[in-house]
C-alpha cells in the first residue's frame, strides 16, 4: 500500500472513530503490538552442519474497531506483518493489510448473519483456526449463520472465491486456497459432557484449461469432539474423531481419518499433568496411483499440535501417530510454564524403512501476565531425530546439528476507545 493511501486510510478511521464515538451505542478501538524473537537451530527441519544458526525477529501489529448495537455488529481489523529489517530505515513500502472485515446482523437473540472477512475458531481449533501464532493468521471471506441459544448452537458456513473481478468464470489457484467453501457445525451441551460435530466440504479447482473451469474436486470432512469436563472433578477428556472423503485437492481419491484423545488431571490447584495421541492416517509406498489416504489438517492451528518446532506441522505421506505427555506448573494467575514430551512414528511403513520412528520433542513454554495489556512468552524446544527423520526431510547422509529452537514473545493489547 502506497503512502498516500495508507495515509487516506488513517485520516478516515479517524473520522469513523470520533463520528462512532460520538453516536454509538458500543464501540471499542484497541490495537496488538507484538514481537517475538527466535533463535533457530534446527526448526522445522535440522540445520547441516554447513549452515548457521539464524536469529530473527518479527513483528504483527493490529488495530481493531468493532461496534455493536441492539441490532448489528461490525468489525475493521487492519494488521501489518513484517520482520525486523526487511524495510530497511529509508524504505517507504507498507505491508499494511485487511486481517477482517464483516458485519453481523441480528434478526433475533438467537439468529444471526455475518458477511465479509473473518477469522474462524471452532472446537480445539484442530481443524479451525485464526492461527494465532502466525503472523498473518488465518480468515476467510464468506457468510456465517448462526443459531446460538444455551441448549444448541448450530453455524452454516458458505464461500465461494475469485483471484479477481473476473467477467466470466476463471482458474482460482489464490496460494492454493479452496474455490468454495461450506461448513455446518453444531454443539449441543449434554450435562457434564459437551458433544459437537463438523462438516466440512471444501473444493479445489480441477484444472485450467477451459474445459475444466467449471469442474471442482471436492474433499469432505465429517467428525466431531466430545468433552468431559466438571468443575467439581479434577478430570479433563477431549476424545476427537474425523473422517475424509471425496477428493483431494490434486483430484486423488481421498480416503483418511484422524483419531485423538487427550486427558488432563488436575493433581493439586497449581500442578497438571496431561496425556494425549494424535493417530492421521497415511499412504502405503505401493498405494495404487490416484488414490491418497493421507488425512489433512484443513484450516487447523499447527503451532499446538504435534509439537511446537512444527516437524509435522504438513503430514508426512505415510501419516502421523504422535503420544504425549506433559505437566505444567500455575502457582498463580500470572504465571505459569509446562513441559510437554512427544513421541513420533509414522503411520505407515517408508519404502526404504522397516522402522516407523520419527524421534521425539521436548517443548517448554513459559507465560507471564505483566498486566492486562502487557504479557511475556517464552519456549525452549529440542528435536532428537531418526534415520526416517533423515528420509523425509531428505538429508540422508548429511551430517545435521542438534535441532533446538528458542524464543521470547512480547505482546501489547492498548485499549484506546471503550464508549457506550
Amino acid at each position: 500500500m502506497k503512502g498516500k493511501e495508507l495515509f487516506k486510510m488513517v485520516v478516515i478511521l479517524g473520522i469513523m472513530t470520533i463520528h462512532a464515538s460520538i453516536q454509538a451505542q458500543n464501540l471499542t478501538m484497541d490495537a496488538e503490538l507484538r514481537t517475538r524473537s527466535e533463535l533457530k537451530s534446527g526448526f522445522k527441519k535440522p540445520l547441516t552442519n554447513d549452515e548457521h544458526d539464524a536469529f530473527v525477529s518479527t513483528m504483527r501489529s493490529r488495530l481493531n474497531l468493532l461496534y455493536s448495537d441492539d441490532k448489528m455488529e461490525a468489525s475493521l481489523r487492519l494488521q501489518d506483518a513484517r520482520t525486523y529489517g526487511e524495510t530497511g530505515t529509508n524504505d517507504t513500502k507498507s505491508s499494511l493489510g485487511l486481517y477482517e472485515s464483516w458485519a453481523k446482523y441480528k434478526f433475533t437473540p438467537e439468529f444471526s448473519a455475518t458477511l465479509g472477512r473473518q477469522s474462524l475458531e471452532y472446537d480445539d481449533k484442530r481443524i479451525f483456526s485464526s492461527s494465532n501464532w502466525s503472523n498473518t493468521g488465518n480468515s476467510h471471506d464468506l457468510l456465517l449463520l448462526k443459531y446460538d441459544t444455551k441448549n444448541l448452537k448450530v453455524h452454516v458456513g458458505s464461500a465461494w472465491n475469485n483471484a479477481s473481478e473476473v467477467l466470466s468464470e476463471s482458474a482460482y489457484s489464490v496460494s492454493k486456497s479452496y474455490k468454495s467453501l461450506n461448513y455446518l457445525w453444531l454443539d449441543k451441551p449434554l450435562g457434564k459432557l459437551d458433544l459437537t460435530a463438523l462438516w466440512v466440504n471444501d473444493g479445489f479447482q480441477r484444472g485450467t484449461t477451459p474445459d475444466l473451469l467449471d469442474k471442482l474436486s471436492y474433499r469432505n470432512t465429517v467428525g466431531g469432539n466430545l468433552l468431559y469436563s466438571d468443575k467439581k472433578q479434577p478430570l479433563y477428556l477431549y476424545a476427537t474423531g474425523y473422517f475424509q472423503f471425496g477428493h483431494s485437492a490434486s483430484d486423488k481419491s481421498l480416503s483418511a481419518y484422524l483419531l485423538a484423545l487427550k486427558a488432563k488431571y488436575k493433581i493439586t490447584p497449581i500442578w497438571t499433568v496431561t496425556m494425549g495421541t494424535d493417530y492421521f492416517s497415511g499412504s502405503k509406498s505401493d498405494l495404487e496411483a490416484g488414490k491418497d489416504r493421507t488425512f489433512n489438517k484443513l484450516y487447523g492451528v499447527s503451532h499446538s499440535f504435534n509439537g511446537s518446532m512444527e516437524y509435522w506441522a504438513t503430514l508426512p505421506t505415510q501419516g502421523l501417530f504422535d503420544l504425549f505427555g506433559g505437566i505444567k506448573y500455575a502457582p498463580n494467575a500470572k504465571f505459569d510454564i509446562d513441559a510437554t514430551y512427544h513421541n513420533f512414528s509414522l503411520a505407515e511403513k517408508l519404502a526404504t524403512s522397516d522402522s516407523k520412528a520419527l524421534g521425539s520433542e521436548i517443548d517448554i513454554t513459559a507465560n507471564y501476565k505483566v498486566s492486562s495489556q502487557f504479557s511475556i512468552q517464552g519456549g525452549w524446544s529440542a528435536y532428537f531425530k531418526t534415520d526416517q527423520t533423515d528420509i523425509i526431510k531428505k538429508q540422508v547422509g548429511v551430517e545435521t546439528k542438534f535441532a533446538q529452537w528458542a524464543y521470547v514473545m512480547l505482546t501489547f493489547k492498548p485499549k484506546f476507545l471503550a464508549s457506550k
